[in-house]
């Protein structure tokens, strides 16, 4: 997962779902060893950006005014994402159901960054002073880093 140098954690994150995105578009349209590896890739990436979140995001989002329900919520869509790719990993990508399957999986990946793009980023912009927000991304990177 790359990781951007500068912006603040709303940047960066906004940057790691597009990179999401992409590599889950290759998924899609690759076969074969192609679409194994991308899938590899796509495994990783959601598990060091939720694991990330979950340490850096999610807990000042709880701090925040009305940002309890918010967190809880997006957890909640992360470990059914968790238990979906699961399923996904036990398919395998040569399973013919896989595509498919993967594209469900893809459409609520892509809905749950836009809920934390439309819910959380603009809870934690209203609420907390830019210093802490560059603060975050540099956590952030920190835990990325060491994954």
């Amino acid at each position: 997962m790359s990781i951007p140098a500068e912006g603040d954690i709303v940047d960066v994150l906004r940057h790691q779902h597009e990179e999401l995105k992409q590599t889950m578009t290759e998924v899609e349209t690759s076969t074969g060893l192609a679409r194994a590896e991308a899938f590899g890739r796509v495994i990783a990436l959601l598990e060091t950006h939720e694991r990330s979140e979950q340490r850096v995001v999610h807990p000042t989002t709880r701090e925040t005014p009305g940002g309890a329900e918010i967190a809880e919520e997006r957890v909640a869509e992360e470990e059914e994402a968790d238990e979906v790719l699961a399923e996904l990993r036990e398919l395998g990508t040569d399973d013919p159901d896989f595509p498919a399957r993967f594209t469900v999986f893809r459409e609520s990946v892509i809905e749950h960054a836009q809920h934390e793009e439309d819910e959380e980023f603009p809870v934690l912009r209203a609420t907390l002073p830019a210093d802490q927000l560059l603060g975050m991304a540099d956590e952030l990177r920190a835990v990325q880093a060491r994954t």
